[in-house]
């Protein structure tokens, strides 16, 4: 009976690179988007915006609505917002009631949009950043572009945020589209840093630490050992004393004797000194 499989496609924009590693960055821009949220609208306001997943598509996702543009010479950010977000907030903010007429789009509406962008993008811009080693210099804040950028879909990633009022029904989407300067700094923030660059086999010296320093051995210490007949030791009754005296003691690593040692006392413990190498 034939079966139809379905062979998942790599892409190849993405061997090489850490992509594994980029829910530590979504987790991480949802913690700062919804504290951002927490503080500037559900505190001041009383209103109950909560952030659903993060999700980074690796590819530019046109956004359903109006997008605006936001960088420098470091690269830029776009950023889209859905309409029904930006007047839940536009509510809040001016005291408007619940179950006005929505209006066409206005003047307001748009300056609220960039407000809430340009303070949105900085966020996912600084938390990018955090993910650079030092001394790593910060690109400062992102300003909007009067003309909106063009985002090659085949180099650009989208980062897209869910935010909803389940008490008020609203829900949408802050959508981030990141060109490829800010995908480079993100993957140059996810990828696993080394201290030093690994020569090719063969040539230099290597920076490996001495063998002694990176062999780890358990040792044990016999500190001391009887030897009785069997007979003796079935007579053996409780209260019985055995005659032992601490003189050297054995190091060994598994069943192996390296070292002998003499037993000391220090400060109520016993402790081994004099090693001598065993011949």
């Amino acid at each position: 009976m034939a079966t139809n499989k379905v062979h998942r496609v790599l892409d190849a924009r993405t061997l090489g690179r850490p992509v594994h590693l980029t829910d530590r960055f979504t987790s991480q821009i949802r913690d700062e988007i919804s504290e951002y949220f927490r503080v500037r609208f559900n505190r001041r306001y009383r209103a109950g915006f909560e952030i659903g997943g993060a999700e980074l598509t690796h590819s530019l996702v046109p956004p359903p609505q109006r997008s605006l543009t936001f960088g420098a010479d470091s690269g830029c950010i776009g950023f889209a917002i859905s309409r029904e977000i930006v007047l839940r907030i536009q509510r809040y903010r001016y005291g408007m009631p619940d179950g006005e007429e929505i209006e066409p789009e206005t003047a307001s509406e748009e300056r609220l949009a960039s407000m809430l962008g340009a303070q949105l993008v900085n966020i996912v811009a600084r938390t990018i950043e955090s993910l650079l080693p030092p001394p790593t210099a910060p690109t400062g804040e992102l300003q909007m572009l009067d003309t909106p950028a063009k985002f090659p879909a085949e180099s650009g990633w989208t980062l897209q945020v869910s935010v909803a009022e389940p008490a008020r029904n609203v829900s949408g989407t802050l959508r981030f589209l990141l060109d490829e300067t800010w995908v480079a700094r993100l993957l140059a923030g996810l990828a696993p840093q080394r201290s030093q660059a690994r020569p090719a086999r063969g040539v230099g010296p290597t920076h490996s630490p001495p063998l002694p320093a990176r062999l780890h051995l358990t040792m044990t210490a016999r500190l001391l050992e009887k030897e009785l007949p069997l007979g003796k030791v079935m007579d053996l009754q409780i209260g019985d004393v055995i005659p032992v005296s601490l003189s050297r003691a054995d190091v060994m690593v598994g069943d192996s004797r390296l070292f002998s040692a003499s037993v000391a006392e220090h400060k109520g413990k016993l402790c081994l000194t004099a090693f001598e190498d065993m011949e």
